[in-house]
């Protein structure tokens, strides 16, 4: 896939912002952890259908926007934390396992909290269990921690802080520019000779 590709399947100047973060968030949904770098998420797109890609960012981002639209048609002044909390379909679910080391819970420990109201979770058709991970770092605080520790390691291994939608942006831009720049050397060097 191409920048300009790319870079239109990110979407206009004025939705960029926007279809980035989605981007990212679907990232996170395939992988199952956060892009830390730029080439991790070409690389992702490119083994994707562009058509199809666009599809998945666009129904995420009208997603979002209908979540929104039916929290302010409801409250007025909408809750912080009901504002930030992702529809179903959009948020990041952990396996039982996973959730349980992340907590560094039992496996029985995650299961009564799951039966308690604590965390959500849910069961899929082959039995196995599927945990919310933001309730779950909600809950139990040492998540929050494990996850933030987790993501400090891969920090210290030379991956550095998450990717977030701007750097995304701009780092996109940047490789269109560089490569318009050199088209246009290159047009100039051929009028030279």
């Amino acid at each position: 896939m191409s920048d300009d590709e790319f870079a239109g399947i990110i979407g206009t100047v004025e939705q960029q912002l926007i279809h980035a973060q989605a981007c990212l968030d679907l990232f996170e949904k395939d992988h199952g952890r956060r892009a830390y770098t730029t080439s991790e998420v070409r690389n992702w797109a490119d083994c994707q259908d562009p058509e199809s890609l666009r599809f998945r960012i666009l129904r995420r981002v009208h997603a979002d926007h209908g979540w929104n639209k039916a929290c302010k048609k409801i409250w007025n002044d909408i809750p912080a934390p009901l504002t930030s909390r992702r529809p179903i379909g959009q948020r990041i679910y952990l396996t039982l396992v996973e959730a349980a080391r992340t907590a560094g819970l039992s496996e029985a420990s995650v299961l009564d909290a799951i039966e308690r109201g604590r965390i959500a979770g849910m069961k899929d058709m082959q039995d196995t269990w599927h945990v919310d991970r933001d309730t779950l770092c909600r809950a139990f605080p040492s998540a929050r921690a494990s996850v933030a520790k987790s993501d400090a390691a891969k920090s210290d291994s030379g991956k550095g802080r998450p990717l977030d939608a701007a750097t995304l942006v701009l780092e996109v831009e940047m490789s269109t520019l560089v490569r318009q720049a050199g088209d246009r050397l290159r047009g100039r060097r051929r009028r030279w000779r």
